[in-house]
């Protein structure tokens, strides 16, 4: 089964819509982090700091999977702690509304997943967002993340307070599920459908 998204670095190409997406309210109304519009030069400035290798983080762009490799969103890992093999998924935005379905996320967090255990050689990959956030939290489950508890009422959004969830999952976990295929895009379809029937 084909991939619909593809990972690449970000390139200058790619301001005009960071631009849009940064100024977009309502995209940004159910990330943990607080939103402030951005002028066009920060939009540049932000793309070129995303850009290449870092010690502690690495961003790409979400695009599409064709010759054209257009930006839909973008997503990152952050703290990459080499001492305690530990490693945040920053963000996965998707800007694109075409894209929105859910499974640019999914193989999103499958990139993430993947990139962090057998190319970064983390032990534990965690991360967190707001608990009425329904893609994030489903896709906790479908990717066998362990929710390791709530932080109350910690990030102010929409005027008012929300509960910020905790999960992760660790390197014997993610080679265990995936020496058993739970992975492979046509199991996790299998496994979204049943987990949209228990919602």
């Amino acid at each position: 089964m084909e991939h619909t998204v593809i990972f690449r670095d970000f390139e200058e190409r790619d301001v005009d819509f960071i631009y849009r997406c940064k100024n977009d309210e309502e995209l940004n109304s159910m990330i943990v982090g607080p939103f402030h519009p951005f002028t066009y030069q920060e939009a540049v400035d932000w793309v070129r700091g995303c850009m290449g290798e870092h010690e502690t983080y690495k961003f790409w762009a979400i695009c599409t999977n064709d010759e054209t490799k257009k930006i839909i969103g973008w997503t990152a890992l952050s703290k990459i702690d080499r001492i305690n093999q530990s490693v945040f998924t920053h963000s996965i935005v998707i800007g694109d509304r075409n894209y929105q379905d859910g499974f640019a996320w999914i193989e999103t967090v499958l990139f993430l997943l993947e990139y962090s255990f057998e190319h970064l050689g983390m032990n534990r990959v965690y991360g967190e967002s707001l608990l009425g956030h329904k893609i994030s939290n489903f896709v906790e489950q479908l990717v066998f993340m362990t929710r390791e508890g709530v932080l109350r009422q910690a990030a102010f959004k929409n005027d008012r307070f929300y509960d910020v969830s905790l999960a992760a999952i660790l390197k014997d976990e993610y080679f265990a599920h995936k020496s058993a295929g739970d992975y492979e895009l046509p199991a996790v379809i299998r496994r979204l459908k049943k987990l949209r029937k228990l919602q």
